[in-house]
């Protein structure tokens, strides 16, 4: 703790973010030290009623900027409407700047785009800001997922007796070295993270996750936890006429579409889906394969389009690069099949992917690997491949049956889910409270 305050001293003072949905884009203001008085919060909870809490957030990406929002964000948003969120700001993607109902703080000495080296360098200001919110803003609860962001959180939670929730929403020592291919690097960064993974953990008053999976793999390493699934705004998320997106996308309205949508990354196999795709032509040679989205940190989907070119169906590829998350519902309407081909089988076995809970609200049958908590979740719009095989006969199936999908979602909706976490929370304090 002390080598953290003294190197966080030398470091710039921090930058407050404030933003609103009301008022657009985050606007800055400078703050130097304590100047400035502490913003005014809610009175600070009573266990003997539910009233505004002052909560922490700790998220697992660049809160602003980051392309594809985290179930955080969400859950978030939505708890800021009755409570006092804060949330520091990793400034690690390049993305524009989301609006907010959180009260945002500068995080960010070194604005290196790197995630590894983002977090490394970054981490004693992260301790010195994570500090000086919890200290000048009431902070009653923290709340986070991240590996060195997260042992800040818990350092300056435990200095000043405020519990901690730690919401683990995948297993880091595997999601760290994903970006990575030298076989030593990836071991390094596996073990030391597994490291940091379970000193955070022992450090946290309650641990949330997202799969009954990764409540059974944590439950082995003598952790209990509490399950809050992600979810979905069904408000938002609904079946569409697709006719116009295809329009505008260079697709005929008569093609059979097969259709992602997500961050372009190894973890999903698109490459097979492409391989896959000579044999889907000769079936119908109207099909085609639409990918939405785009690579966050490696050249994966550089690696696709030339895939595409080598195999001949490049014409039969639509890339759509990164698009605004709000527009997503738009670009799954045109999809006749949604897919989840994840690969990795250390992910397999822990995944509940949130794009089952997006894709089933629009109504879509889903093509997806055998991952045990989507079997789990069920459905008769949910179809399971093995290989490339299997993949191209359910493909074909699908296109003579055409089916239509009213699937009802409504209990996995992101204001559920929000409260669940304020029940949570609410259990933490009073438990806090009665010690």
């Amino acid at each position: 703790m002390g080598a953290y305050v003294r190197e966080a001293r030398i470091l710039l003072s921090s930058t407050r973010i404030v933003s609103s949905y009301n008022t657009g884009p985050p606007a800055v203001q400078d703050r130097s030290g304590r100047a400035n008085a502490p913003m005014p919060h809610p009175k600070r909870y009573d266990q003997d009623s539910r009233i505004a809490m002052n909560i922490l957030l700790i998220s697992t990406c660049d809160y602003l900027h980051h392309p594809v929002p985290s179930r955080h964000h969400a859950i978030f948003e939505e708890l800021a409407t009755r409570h006092a969120v804060h949330v520091p700001h990793f400034h690690v993607s390049q993305g524009e700047a989301r609006e907010t109902r959180l009260t945002v703080h500068e995080a960010t000495r070194f604005p290196v785009q790197k995630p590894l080296l983002h977090y490394t360098l970054n981490a004693p200001c992260h301790y010195r800001v994570i500090r000086e919110i919890i200290r000048d803003h009431g902070i009653d609860l923290v709340t986070g997922a991240h590996v060195l962001a997260g042992t800040a959180m818990v350092r300056a939670a435990r200095k000043y007796g405020v519990p901690v929730v730690f919401d683990l929403s995948d297993w880091f020592p595997d999601s760290a070295a994903a970006y990575y291919r030298n076989r030593g690097l990836v071991w390094l960064i596996r073990n030391g993270v597994y490291a940091i993974t379970r000193y955070n953990l022992d450090h946290s008053d309650r641990i949330t996750t997202v799969s009954p999976g990764l409540v059974t793999k944590l439950r082995r390493l003598g952790y209990e936890t509490t399950l809050v699934t992600n979810g979905v705004d069904t408000d938002f998320f609904k079946p569409m006429d697709g006719r116009q997106q295809r329009a505008a996308l260079g697709i005929d309205a008569d093609a059979f579409v097969i259709g992602f949508a997500g961050a372009v990354e190894r973890w999903y196999a698109l490459d097979e889906l492409i391989r896959a795709l000579p044999a889907i032509l000769e079936r119908r040679d109207d099909a085609c394969l639409l990918i939405v989205g785009g690579s966050l940190f490696t050249d994966y989907q550089d690696e696709l389009k030339r895939l595409a070119a080598r195999l001949g169906v490049a014409d039969r590829v639509v890339f759509t690069g990164t698009v605004a998350y709000r527009a997503l519902p738009a670009y799954i309407a045109p999809m006749d099949v949604c897919t989840i081909p994840l690969a990795p089988p250390q992910w397999v076995d822990i995944a509940l992917p949130n794009k089952f809970f997006e894709y089933s609200a629009c109504g879509k049958p889903i093509l997806s690997t055998p991952i045990p908590d989507v079997i789990g979740m069920g459905g008769g719009h949910l179809f399971i491949y093995r290989d490339r095989d299997e993949f191209v006969r359910i493909t074909g199936e699908l296109m003579e049956r055409s089916p239509r999908y009213d699937i009802r979602i409504e209990e996995h909706s992101w204001k559920n889910k929000a409260r669940e976490f304020e029940a949570i929370f609410t259990s933490v304090l009073a438990e806090k409270g009665s010690r």
